[in-house]
């Protein structure tokens, strides 16, 4: 629950990792799942009959060449779950709507290559990729970023509702802007505390994990996965890149129609793709974003502590926090193992301290060092953003690295050779021992 902080604001809010579900949220989501009895007259977590119910929903579609891959993947997401004693029953239920989900757009996004065979045509030229660990800054960057009347990023109602292609000119009409707002507005009474500590507006930008089939987003979404990440972790280059090559295709589907310049993506997911990121994207550019792993880890725990609320009726904050710190070591592993294997021009290093100070310094350095075009305008649209966000800010997060059974000492030794790696591009120690 929000506590209210005695300081000279009396409006800020301090916002904690919720422990358990609340009654409201249950009530709230079994009220959701009420809605749609077909997919509730199906067997929890059957990826078959989910497959024939959107099929018989969307149309019968001839999956691509690709399906296999990403099938599998959904199964041993499905199965993860069944055998898992963290999900009670109406979290089975959740996993089991929330998994649907994937399949329908799937199925929708392969109808939509079948309508417009040219989709897979369309340019992504330069295409830039934030990449880092969660609570980096990165949410705040990349709105920055999308400002650019020349980049293209994804609005959140595109990645809930891709299809069919979205036009430029139904861009602040288009119905399924209050079908997905409906749906935010429902997320926020089920997590009221969720959109204080991350933005979820549904015409801005958001993370491109959303449209990336498999990787660390159901994680990161909510999900605990052990068996389907050990499964992902454990693909070798060509399947990675086969997996990565779909991402393009819905880069692509999202501009069939709406193009820009450049596309601008942000994903912690991106981290895990590396070794083939280049062979998918061989002209992208990469920010890499930078803060004290003692910050982000416990702050993504906190995080993802709300998202998981809808699977759980209570928190292993303790079994969270090893799972965060496991994922950093993970994504961090994977971003220096691509330094060393790709040309250092491709890539620029931020730091959060930095974005926070001066962030239209920082995107004025990553234009300079990538070439992309600059101008007074973008930074007039950056100006009055900052401007309206300082006004609008209220809450504060708060978390520990004891709070999910973390201490300072494991994290700073098991960071180690990230934290020197980063110095060794930055000139500076990120954090203190």
């Amino acid at each position: 629950m929000p506590m209210r902080r005695g300081t000279a604001d009396p409006d800020e809010t301090i916002v904690v990792a919720p422990e358990r579900r609340s009654p409201k949220a249950a009530q709230l989501l079994t009220m959701l799942l009420s809605l749609d009895r077909e997919l509730g007259a199906r067997d929890l977590l059957d990826v078959d009959q989910f497959l024939e119910l959107a099929q018989s929903r969307v149309g019968p579609v001839s999956l691509g060449a690709s399906a296999e891959l990403h099938v599998e993947g959904i199964r041993r997401l499905a199965d993860s779950v069944a055998r898992d004693p963290f999900y009670d029953d109406l979290g089975r239920y959740m996993a089991s709507h929330y998994i649907y989900g994937w399949i329908e757009r799937y199925v929708q996004f392969e109808q939509d290559l079948a309508d417009y065979p040219d989709i897979v045509d369309v340019p992504v030229a330069k295409p830039l990729f934030l990449v880092s660990f969660g609570r980096t800054g990165s949410t705040f960057l990349h709105h920055l970023l999308a400002l650019d009347p020349q980049a293209r990023a994804p609005r959140l109602w595109e990645l809930q509702e891709p299809s069919p292609p979205p036009r430029p000119e139904t861009a602040v009409t288009d119905p399924r802007i209050g079908r997905v707002r409906s749906q935010s507005d429902f997320r926020a009474a089920v997590m009221p505390d969720l959109h204080k500590i991350h933005e979820f507006a549904v015409q801005a930008p958001e993370e491109c994990q959303h449209m990336m089939w498999h990787g660390p987003q159901h994680m990161i979404l909510g999900l605990r996965s052990p068996d389907y990440w050990r499964w992902f972790r454990t693909l070798g280059p060509s399947r990675l890149q086969q997996l990565y090559a779909g991402y393009r295709r819905q880069v692509q589907h999202l501009q069939l129609f709406h193009r820009g310049g450049h596309w601008v993506s942000k994903s912690l997911a991106h981290a895990h793709f590396l070794p083939v990121l280049f062979k998918v994207f061989p002209d992208a550019r990469i920010v890499r974003l930078h803060r004290d792993p003692c910050q982000i880890i416990p702050a993504l725990a906190s995080l993802i502590a709300h998202l998981q609320m809808p699977y759980t009726a209570r928190s292993d904050f303790h079994d969270l926090g090893r799972r965060m710190l496991e994922l950093f070591e993970q994504s961090m592993d994977g971003m220096m193992q691509a330094d060393a294997e790709a040309p250092s021009d491709c890539f620029a290093d931020v730091v959060f301290d930095d974005v926070v100070k001066d962030p239209i310094g920082t995107v004025r350095a990553i234009y300079a060092r990538f070439g992309y075009d600059y101008t007074a305008a973008f930074e007039t649209l950056m100006r009055r953003h900052l401007k309206a966000d300082a006004a609008s800010r209220r809450f504060k997060h708060v978390y520990t690295l004891e709070q999910f059974g973390l201490s300072r000492a494991e994290v700073m030794a098991r960071s180690e050779a990230y934290l020197s790696w980063v110095e060794r591009r930055i000139g500076a120690r990120l954090c203190r021992a």
